[in-house]
């Protein structure tokens, strides 16, 4: 009679194909930034109907003085054309309105249910997955040990969305607060400068492009880091619960905009520690499109497929040497 042993072998980790998108993300990227974009054209038609109604005054004849210099006359025009009708208490009025535009745009169902969270936790979700997929692929013990609904529905799993939710609501605060005292400076000013409101409602829409951008950068660093997250907390997992020798392999997007000592970590591996000690310095999470996928490494430390390793170090000399 034969004993079927348990196979202990390691296997070969699934690498992404596309090399400028390791994280598969750039759908999920693209729906969020369409998303701001339309929330960003709703605040823009909000705000100018609110400029256009509070933003009254008068043009002021305009003061001009000449005087002779060497013979040759010169004329100084006094620069603030436009008179605004408008008191104090008016100014903190409007002041109010724009924050409350941004927050209703920006801050969509609040805390609680914040617009932006379903976007975060769909990642958190595909990284956890991508993880089990990956490791399973790898591992017998894994796979005989884990099922995806377990770790989907575990309190730790549900503890890690929550943190990420309230990263997330704390970014787009920022975001809507960084706006309002934005614009609060753009319409301070041109009252006191007596620039007319056309001119104002153009700086205000420019004003709030810079912010979209902003929101853009917030929302690709917010997916992206929930689902590198995810593999992350998945491979700490593997290791400390079921003592398997996990590790991250880095894996650079390899764009031609993508920073060098992104590249330079492409096809080296590390441990989660290191990863995340490495994310937390020099604003290396931000506009980051790498990824790290959980592997196992044999007794000696090393990947087991050799022939991979060399694969991505050959790509990461070809980025390099042509940078």
């Amino acid at each position: 009679m034969l004993t079927h042993l348990p196979d202990n072998r390691i296997r070969t980790p699934i690498i992404p194909r596309n090399k400028t998108d390791p994280t598969q993300s750039a759908k999920s990227v693209n729906r969020m930034f369409n998303d701001i974009e339309h929330r960003y054209y709703q605040i823009k038609a909000r705000m100018k109907e609110e400029l256009d109604r509070r933003l009254r005054g008068r043009d002021s004849a305009v003061n001009a003085k000449s005087y002779a210099v060497h013979g040759a006359t010169i004329y100084q025009v006094n620069a603030s054309s436009y008179i605004y009708d408008m008191t104090a208490t008016q100014l903190a009025e409007l002041l109010q309105v724009v924050q409350t535009i941004l927050d209703d745009y920006l801050l969509e169902g609040n805390s609680d249910n914040l617009w932006a969270l379903s976007y975060v936790a769909d990642e958190y979700q595909r990284g956890t997955q991508a993880a089990y997929t990956n490791l399973s692929v790898q591992s017998a013990t894994y796979a005989s040990q884990t099922t995806l609904s377990s770790l989907l529905g575990s309190p730790s799993y549900q503890n890690q969305v929550a943190a990420a939710y309230v990263s997330a609501y704390s970014d787009w605060k920022g975001v809507s607060d960084k706006a309002r005292a934005d614009l609060a400076n753009v319409i301070a000013d041109a009252i006191g400068r007596g620039i007319n409101p056309r001119e104002t409602a153009v700086i205000i829409s420019k004003r709030l492009d810079v912010s979209m951008s902003s929101a853009k950068n917030i929302a690709q660093t917010e997916q992206v880091g929930a689902l590198r997250e995810a593999q992350w907390n998945e491979t700490t997992w593997s290791r400390d619960r079921l003592g398997l020798n996990t590790a991250l392999l880095h894996l650079s997007a390899l764009k031609p905009t993508s920073r060098s000592w992104h590249v330079a970590r492409h096809g080296h591996t590390y441990t989660p520690e290191e990863v995340r000690e490495w994310y937390s310095q020099g604003g290396n999470r931000y506009r980051c499109y790498c990824s790290q996928i959980p592997v196992i490494l044999d007794d000696k430390g090393n990947v087991v497929n050799q022939g991979m390793v060399e694969r991505l170090a050959k790509e990461r000399g070809q980025w390099l040497q042509a940078a």
